[in-house]
């Protein structure tokens, strides 16, 4: 007789389904699938974005965790492990993964008995953005899993992360398209520091990226390809869309039209491939461009909660290539996260910042409303405290000088695209907000404005790319992460020291009196709600950077 199995009540949400999905059919109970249980720490790594000491140091000051020590004073409990094999073995579950650095054992088994184990009722979904799993209920935790076990991740996997603006046609562009090199000069990136040294990784949820393009690209800025290395997360790997429908994507963009308003699904999955390869292209070229002395590692993972938890813990836990700067240029509004996901994430993210990562991610590309109806809504991930959120502006050049920048919000291919920014209703404002003018929060639990800093996002104004062997701009938010990534890799080879968590010291450092010494405050503008003004402000945070003098602020006092 099988042992009576007792559960904890779950009064969260641990699934939303995508608007506009449809129950298709019950998955079958014979399916064959992996669930990760994310398993308690040792002990929890305290929280750097309420450390006002650490806000107090400059980077070279700092101590950060290495890798090692991480999982010796934080990786899972021994013991948390042992229940959970235990667990898998009573259920005749294989566990295929078990890693203390991650908090994670993986199991495989029969979509059936994880039904039952977790009182789930799984069904099939369809949706434009493809097939998925999904579940009705909540996940029950089994007693017996109640202190060890945090997450269950994998019941479903519902595309979590929507793509930004990626890419434009050339045509775009009302003036000569500027290079990455005229970028980096305009924003005075340090010259005597290229990131030799360090590791940048880029999360790629989908597509991938032609070697061929990469070659054309760097050829034309008289840059050597930089070392790139692919790491497979979940079974994803570099799978750009063929060349032929990659031509026929940007063929179309450059005619001024959007390929994801076709009709057919086919169409529109075949535009997402092409949209999630060019995007991909785009972070290594101006991540590349931007530090051409660092490694770029792409960790190519699958676009859900599990395989995005999967890619943030590998890059926590890589001990081979060790980044130290990591670029995410995706996101969804917030209203759209189970918020037990996006306290999942945002400890990973801590975690990180530990191990001294800096983590830049994109502020979404719709304005403050983010393409949602009613109340004005933030991007997650870049609404943790934990993450450098960036913003996006509209950049004029006049003689090598930028002449005027303001508040990136325009019309793209019949769709108005404008920075992300506003008030999480997530996470409560940090201290080291609390001397800037941030707006009213919407929600008991938020506060926390976005974005944090800024570049130049507007397609009309983006930098050459190379996609499908054709001539290209960069667009939205998605380009600005890779480029503050690459400057804060050329920060850490400059400093001899990583960075890391950025954001306390940033606000610190730009103050009412000095705002405009080391980022160029934008101060014309807005994204839909919220005005662009002096200091911080939640269309662009606080602003574009001024790198040289960032480094010279950094590096202060280096000889003491």
């Amino acid at each position: 007789m099988a042992a009576r199995i007792s559960y904890v009540a779950n009064h969260h949400r641990d699934y939303v389904a995508i608007p506009g999905a449809k129950v298709i059919a019950p998955v079958d109970p014979e399916e064959q699938i992996e669930v990760t249980l994310v398993v308690r720490p040792r002990q929890t790594v305290p929280e750097l974005h309420t450390d006002r000491k650490l806000a107090a140091c400059l980077p070279r000051e700092r101590h950060y965790l290495s890798r090692e020590e991480f999982e010796l004073r934080h990786g899972a409990h021994p013991d948390a492990l042992a229940q959970v094999e235990k667990f898998a073995r009573s259920h005749r579950f294989e566990i295929t993964e078990i890693s203390a650095a991650r908090h994670s054992v993986v199991l495989q088994g029969r979509a059936g008995d994880f039904s039952k184990a977790f009182r789930v009722e799984m069904l099939q979904y369809d949706h434009a953005r493809g097939l998925h799993r999904g579940i009705r209920c909540p996940i029950q935790m089994p007693q017996e899993l109640r202190k060890s076990v945090h997450s269950v991740l994998g019941l479903h996997n519902r595309p979590t992360a929507l793509r930004h603006a990626s890419v434009a046609g050339v045509k775009r562009a009302r003036r000569p398209v500027l290079s990455a090199n005229n970028v980096a000069e305009l924003y005075r990136f340090p010259r005597n520091a290229n990131g030799a040294g360090q590791c940048i990784g880029v999360i790629e949820l989908g597509g991938g990226y032609h070697r061929s393009d990469l070659e054309s690209f760097f050829s034309s800025l008289k840059l050597p390809l930089p070392k790139i290395t692919d790491v497979s997360v979940g079974g994803a790997q570099n799978a750009p869309a063929e060349h032929s429908v990659l031509h026929a994507f940007m063929m179309v963009l450059n005619a001024g039209e959007n390929p994801a308003k076709s009709a057919r699904p086919e169409t529109r999955r075949s535009a997402e491939l092409a949209q999630c390869t060019a995007e991909t292209t785009m972070d290594i070229e101006l991540v590349g461009a931007f530090a051409p002395g660092a490694h770029i590692v792409a960790y190519f993972a699958p676009n859900n909660e599990q395989g995005i938890y999967h890619a943030l813990t590998t890059a926590l836990a890589d001990k081979a290539h060790r980044p130290s700067v990591l670029s995410l240029s995706w996101g969804e509004p917030e209203p759209n996260v189970c918020p037990k996901y996006a306290a999942l994430i945002d400890t990973v993210l801590k975690n990180l910042a530990s191990v001294g990562v800096t983590v830049c991610v994109s502020s979404g590309d719709f304005g403050a409303h983010n393409g949602m109806t009613g109340k004005p809504s933030v991007n997650f991930p870049a609404s943790s405290p934990n993450a450098l959120g960036c913003g996006g502006t509209t950049l004029k050049v006049s003689r090598s000088e930028i002449e005027s920048e303001v508040v990136w919000n325009s019309v793209f291919y019949g769709v108005r695209g404008a920075t992300g920014g506003g008030v999480s209703q997530m996470f409560p404002k940090p201290f080291w907000q609390d001397n800037f003018q941030v707006p009213r929060r919407p929600s008991k639990s938020g506060g926390r404005g976005v974005p944090d800093v800024a570049a130049v996002a507007d397609p009309e104004t983006g930098c050459r790319i190379v996609v499908g062997g054709m001539d290209s701009v960069s667009a939205g938010t998605s380009a600005v992460a890779p480029l503050w990534a690459g400057l804060v890799a050329r920060l850490n080879h400059a400093i001899g020291a990583p960075c890391g968590y950025l954001n306390s010291i940033l606000y610190r450092l730009t103050t009412r009196a000095n705002s405009d010494a080391i980022l160029r405050a934008i101060t014309h503008g807005e994204n839909g709600v919220y005005q662009a003004g002096p200091h911080w402000n939640a269309c662009t945070g606080l602003g574009s950077p001024h790198g040289d003098r960032l480094l010279e602020v950094l590096n202060a006092d280096k000889s003491h």
